[in-house]
């Protein structure tokens, strides 16, 4: 369904930049599409995102949350994170999939860049 409004050639998302070909709907008209599309089933939408983002599928993360308890794998508290649940935690330079982490847990690691030194000099300091 479009609004079928006239508008300026703007207000269309480019389906092909090398032609300048542009979508038949307008840029609000396709966002009002795909926000139904991921709000009529959102599970396929959480799972491609898992597999863009991670390389796991909501299956694989439903079997690492429920190992966990749905726990963080650092403090134990519950999930906070986006869908409230725990944040997919990765090294950022292999791509592979740690565990599942608060939000707050998985904010620390990667303010402080993973780096197991700094983490250490934080521990240290803790306990003056």
């Amino acid at each position: 369904m479009t609004c079928g409004e006239e508008k300026s050639i703007l207000e269309f998302y480019f389906r092909d930049k090398k032609t300048g070909r542009r979508h038949s709907a307008c840029k609000e008209c396709d966002k009002a599409r795909v926000k139904a599309r991921h709000q009529a089933n959102p599970e396929r939408t959480r799972n491609n995102d898992l597999k863009r983002n991670y390389g796991i599928t909501l299956e694989e993360h439903t079997k690492m949350y429920e190992e966990q308890n749905g726990r963080c794998a650092i403090c134990g508290n519950e999930g906070n994170g986006k869908w409230k649940k725990l944040c997919v935690d990765h090294c950022h330079t292999t791509g592979k999939v740690r565990k599942l982490l608060c939000n707050n847990c998985n904010t620390a690691l990667g303010l402080v860049g993973d780096n197991v030194s700094t983490l250490q000099k934080m521990i240290d300091y803790l306990n003056i």
